[in-house]
């Protein structure tokens, strides 16, 4: 269930180059639109990324649009490139001037926009998110579902947890294939600076509480794999059908490159 991967990465001068050398061609990779980034520092990444050969996906923020001309002037650009889907959410920017509520509205726009030109993803939250529990999340994700393709999910150092929202999501009639997000291996340091940025504090207190290997100041996301392997191999078969494989958060530290006629994993 988790052979398969994608990898998020972050915009940054090297960072198509660095992809080149470390990872598989045509290797599906995403691209981040923080609130310090521009769109326009995610749209050329993930345009060069494209040509480069790369399934390459950006995330596109509501809250980081400041007009429905904006969203038309991108989605043509991305229409006339290689960039087969695109990762819709509402985002931590600052909304103030943006015509969308939240990413179900941006959704819809792109939807009516450009019909089934991009397979359109959406974000889920095995923990939750600051705005809502799990259950409101759920069927956030199921009013979502009818206009996306697949889902990824928040990165979660907790198994059980998203063992249990992937059994939830089956249950509430969910048919998105889910990306399961998953740190690579990175320094602990950077791990905990960058996770608490983007919304994962909760599960961030599992690394102080269990023995997930530390390898030099690192965390090792092997023993996080093999238990989230086992708590999904106990799920009824239709909730283990959601699961696409993982999504891989990189914080741009690359796999070393792969040995000629080998592939390049996530530092595992």
């Amino acid at each position: 269930m988790l052979s398969r991967q994608r990898f998020e990465l972050v915009p940054a001068v090297d960072i198509v180059d660095r992809a080149v050398r470390s990872l598989e061609p045509g290797a599906a990779v995403s691209v981040t639109a923080l609130p310090k980034q521009t769109l326009e520092e995610t749209a050329s990444t993930v345009l060069a990324l494209a040509a480069a050969g790369f399934d390459a996906i950006p995330h596109l923020p509501a809250g980081a649009l400041r007009s429905r001309e904006e969203l038309s002037e991108l989605l043509v650009r991305l229409e006339d490139s290689p960039v087969r889907a695109l990762f819709v959410i509402g985002g931590d920017h600052d909304r103030g001037e943006s015509p969308f509520a939240d990413g179900g509205e941006l959704l819809e726009a792109i939807r009516e926009r450009s019909g089934d030109r991009f397979r359109l993803g959406v974000a889920a939250y095995p923990e939750g998110h600051p705005a809502f529990d799990v259950e409101a999340g759920i069927r956030l994700l199921s009013q979502k579902a009818p206009l996306a393709d697949f889902a990824i999910t928040q990165m979660c150092f907790d198994a059980p947890a998203v063992a249990g929202f992937v059994r939830a999501a089956s249950a509430a009639g969910i048919e998105l294939p889910l990306w399961l997000g998953t740190p690579a291996r990175v320094s602990l340091a950077r791990l905990a600076r960058i996770g608490m940025r983007i919304g994962v504090g909760s599960s961030m207190g599992m690394l102080r509480h269990r023995s997930h290997r530390r390898l030099l100041g690192s965390f090792d996301p092997l023993e996080l794999r093999a238990e989230l392997e086992q708590e999904l191999a106990e799920l009824p078969e239709a909730a283990r059908s959601l699961v696409a494989g993982r999504h891989v958060f990189t914080f741009n530290t690359l796999p070393k490159p792969a040995p000629a006629g080998r592939v390049a994993a996530d530092a595992e």
